[in-house]
């Protein structure tokens, strides 16, 4: 079958030609199309259920929250895990399923658990909701709302009411998360003594003010040869008509209106969190979140698309600065994978010519990495696989060419001297190629099956590397058809036959190897012997090196991670958070901060005022004066902010490794030590112990006990 498809290959030689470019162009179509990410998305199956508890305390929440939700949802089907945390007034649980539940399923999975579990919570709990459909490379872009002329209050309104809706629409856009500035709240303060006086209480002030901010409708209205709609307008639109609205009426008496007896007014929401930027001052900040499955680079370059388009469209004095962006690193991570695969092409193409002397067949056989790279990339578009630094960058151009490579060897060594041109060439060509196709479709098979162990694997690890598993044997098999279907035909055009074989220093090196063979063979046991010590001592050597999973990846920009004691003020957070950018700013590789204290009025996170994120963006590595790499930055940095702000613990780490890690084990940290039992204050004296031991362990960086 393979010396058919040989033979074929030659015979029709210019359609062969014509479906190679075709592959070609197809190949970079798909490239178009393929989803683009800087790095492989390991994030699990999850579905997060937050529920407010309004004016609860963390143990309070956990009792009467908490655990009813536990209980409805233990047991879902597909459950691999449930972890849950409560704080001040609002509650997390978080269920991780495994890795074949469709996460569309889960989440209607767990809907149906939670139906109707109001009824056994508190009154001033919420309704709970699902967090959204993202995961650790969810959040793409995050920008602050600034001006000059427009108070705090304002700003976050223009947010919530007209920037966000905008980013919203964006195809990819599953949710975009707020924080900072004034939350806008109409507030009735109401006077006891007046109310009293009125001999009324409390509740009729909240059952009016219920009652009264209603739109309902009457039916229809027939006036001779047209019908009017009847409505009932009754929503409160501002503090005057709140302040009209009428809690009792008598006959003979004046009406008691709600100015009689409160005083309304605009005022900001209670705030369980603050963000601040530069060292400056507090800024209004949104952070776009991508859909699951959504392509990254499109969709991160739609959402800057649409950012242009709505600064056009501020009030004058209003300016959108973009704090992080992952196009950004996307670039920087497909530049990489891209000067890469150039590189790749180029050193084959000098050491093909060089060491087979011809630089004819030197392109015909690198032409099958276009080719094999073709297949790939329409396969992964075909399976679903990203394209990343993972996937894209671990291809090896080795092994694309070998078969090429032998067919081109057999080729040469059987026409050396031969005057062969047309059809005899062809035939020549043809029967060599027939001789040396199975062996090298023998070898690329063997090659493929190195890479099937990979595809077994599961969890974080087979999220990892399937990606690339699947991305080389596409290329391998792209490889194969290249060199059975095409090559032939290629060889035909390009490579006519030789008068010598080989280069001529080859020659020279091949008559110094045999006259040293000799010798080699008389001396083996001392080379033998000389080799295993030297293999040994390179086992050893390995041994004592240090291993990790995977590489880590520079994104490009950090997240300054500041735990502080659980009872700090909102407003001492403030003041420490601002005098630690401060400090990151006399780092002359920083650009600019944000920094996330607590949470939102809309919680998706559990923290408080005692944990503050702060992105950090950083100018481009080759700038860097302070350090040359990621870690020594990081630890200078942490060693100068604990110095100078007090009460403050710093850990360093980047945007999605920071994130992908709190998904997959609930803890940002890189190892989790969990503690159970009953007793609260025992768990914490086991933990402090814990935390002595472990901080012993050679090459333990930073170790904290989670703040009851």
């Amino acid at each position: 079958m393979l010396e058919k498809l040989v033979h074929a290959s030659i015979e029709m030689r210019h359609a062969m030609l014509a479906l190679l470019a075709m592959l070609l162009l197809a190949g970079g179509y798909a490239a178009s199309q393929l989803p683009i990410d800087a790095m492989p998305d390991v994030s699990t199956v999850q579905v997060s259920v937050m529920t407010k508890a309004g004016g609860l305390a963390a143990v309070e929440t956990e009792q009467a929250v908490s655990i009813p939700l536990e209980n409805a949802l233990n047991g879902v089907p597909g459950m691999v895990e449930m972890r849950s945390m409560a704080d001040n007034s609002v509650a997390s649980v978080t269920v991780v399923f495994n890795d074949e539940m469709d996460p569309w399923f889960a989440r209607q999975l767990v809907l149906e658990r939670i139906r109707g579990i109001e009824d056994v919570m508190p009154p001033s709990a919420g309704t709970p909701e699902l967090a959204p459909v993202s995961t650790g490379l969810g959040e793409i872009y995050t920008f602050v709302v600034k001006s000059k002329y427009h108070n705090a209050m304002q700003l976050r309104t223009l947010l919530d009411w007209e920037i966000v809706p905008k980013l919203r629409s964006v195809k990819g856009v599953v949710e975009v998360n707020t924080q900072g500035g004034d939350f806008k709240q109409y507030v009735v303060q109401v006077d006891r003594s007046r109310l009293d006086a009125q001999q009324m209480s409390l509740r009729d002030v909240v059952d009016a003010l219920k009652a009264a901010n209603l739109n309902t409708g009457g039916g229809y209205m027939d006036r001779g040869s047209e019908s009017y709609v009847v409505r009932g307008e009754g929503l409160l639109k501002d503090e005057a008509e709140i302040g009209a609205v009428v809690l009792r009426a008598r006959t003979g008496e004046a009406p008691v209106l709600v100015r009689h007896v409160a005083e309304v007014k605009v005022s900001p929401a209670l705030r369980y969190g603050v963000t601040t930027i530069g060292g400056q001052g507090e800024a209004v900040a949104g952070t776009v979140m991508m859909l699951l499955g959504s392509n990254s680079r499109d969709v991160v370059h739609a959402v800057g698309a649409r950012i242009e388009e709505i600064r056009k469209e501020l009030p004058p004095g209003v300016t959108i600065d973009t704090i992080y962006d992952r196009a950004d690193f996307v670039g920087r991570t497909i530049k990489t994978v891209g000067i890469n695969l150039l590189e790749g092409v180029l050193i084959v193409t000098l050491v093909l010519a060089l060491f087979l002397g011809t630089i004819r067949g030197a392109v015909a056989v690198v032409l099958g990495i276009p080719a094999a790279m073709s297949v790939a990339l329409i396969g992964m578009n075909l399976l679903g696989v990203t394209g990343d630094l993972m996937s894209l960058g671990a291809i090896d151009f080795g092994f694309l060419v070998d078969g090429p490579i032998v067919i081109l060897e057999a080729v040469i060594l059987a026409t050396t001297g031969k005057r062969l041109v047309g059809a005899a060439r062809a035939k020549e060509y043809a029967d060599v190629g027939q001789l040396a196709v199975r062996p090298v479709a023998f070898a690329v098979a063997i090659i493929m099956l190195v890479y099937l162990p990979l595809l077994t694997l599961e969890g974080v690890e087979g999220k990892m590397f399937r990606p690339m598993a699947l991305t080389m044997a596409l290329a391998l098999l792209g490889a194969l058809i290249y060199a059975v279907v095409f090559f032939p035909a290629v060889l035909v055009f390009l490579v006519p036959p030789k008068q010598h074989h080989g280069p001529r220093w080859m020659d020279w090196v091949a008559d110094r190897y045999a006259q040293a063979i000799h010798g080699i063979i008389r001396h083996r046991r001392v080379i033998i012997g000389v080799s295993a010590v030297a293999l040994v001592f390179v086992g050893w050597r390995f041994l004592k090196t240090g291993a990790e999973f995977v590489p880590r990846i520079f994104e490009g920009d950090i997240v300054v991670t500041i735990r502080r004691a659980p009872s700090i003020s909102l407003a001492q957070a403030r003041e420490l958070d601002l005098a630690t950018e401060k400090v990151l700013h006399s780092f002359p590789e920083v650009v600019t901060t944000l920094g996330m204290n607590g949470r939102p009025e809309i919680a998706l996170d559990i923290v408080g005022p005692d944990n503050t994120d702060i992105m950090v963006r950083l100018k481009p590595m080759s700038e860097w004066t302070t350090a040359h790499e990621f870690d020594e930055l990081s630890e200078k940095m942490k060693n100068a902010i604990e110095r100078q702000v007090p009460g403050t613990y710093v850990s360093v780490s980047q945007p999605i490794e920071d994130r992908t890690n709190e998904l997959i084990s609930g803890s940002r940290a890189d190892v989790s030590i969990q503690i159970y039992g009953k007793e609260l204050p025992e768990l914490a004296r086991l933990a402090n112990e814990m935390k002595e031991i472990v901080r012993g362990i050679e090459g333990t960086g930073d170790v904290r006990v989670e703040r009851i």
